[in-house]
């Protein structure tokens, strides 16, 4: 009797971490170096928390992630809700460029799209999952909290090599006049125009 009594407490009660953040949340799929590629390089929309147990913003976010998938469900947001301890997992908080505690990226088809750093509210989490209010005032709603644009290694590159094209313009290694600069400088901004999701 008192082993049933304990299962059903373990049910009842999931395992903490050390620290604090949940070993795992209900409605929240865990990632793991065995589960990330099919869980999160696949069509799709999947919103990731990079997260270390010990952290306390990682903690004080926890009740409101765990809701998010809830929430998206109720409004027909199709966006699967994941997270990954990096404290654990440390080469995919180096991949994703974490530096900082909690990290949400959005992928989309595999790719990451947008990332912010820090503790958020839950409605600014279901306007960066794809949740759009409707109505007049709706624009009004989370004005001025917007997600980073994560470039692709390729858009980086792209934009590294126009600025040192640029740059040996300036300093005189290749020839090149006013309007062949403000075409480097017009390529880049190009790749940086789009800022926010």
């Amino acid at each position: 009797a008192a082993g049933a009594g304990l299962a059903l407490a373990a049910a009842a009660f999931p395992a903490r971490a050390i620290g604090g953040a949940a070993v795992g949340l209900p409605d929240v799929v865990e990632l793991t170096p065995d589960n990330f590629a099919k869980q999160v390089e696949v069509p799709g929309t999947t919103f990731v928390e990079f997260y270390a147990p010990w952290c306390p913003f990682c903690q004080r976010l926890e009740p409101i992630w765990n809701e998010l998938p809830n929430r998206l469900k109720e409004k027909g947001v199709d966006t699967k809700v994941a997270r990954m301890n990096v404290d654990t997992y440390v080469d995919y908080g180096e991949r994703f460029g974490v530096t900082g505690f909690p990290t949400l990226m959005l992928f989309k088809d595999g790719r990451p799209v947008g990332q912010k750093t820090g503790l958020t509210d839950m409605n600014t989490l279901m306007k960066y999952a794809g949740y759009r209010e409707s109505g007049p005032l709706a624009g009004l709603a989370g004005a001025g909290s917007e997600m980073n644009l994560v470039l692709s290694g390729e858009q980086a590159q792209s934009a590294a090599d126009e600025l040192n094209e640029l740059r040996r313009m300036i300093n005189g290694e290749v020839d090149g006049d006013k309007e062949s600069a403000l075409a480097h400088i017009d390529a880049v901004e190009r790749l940086f125009a789009k800022r926010a999701l």
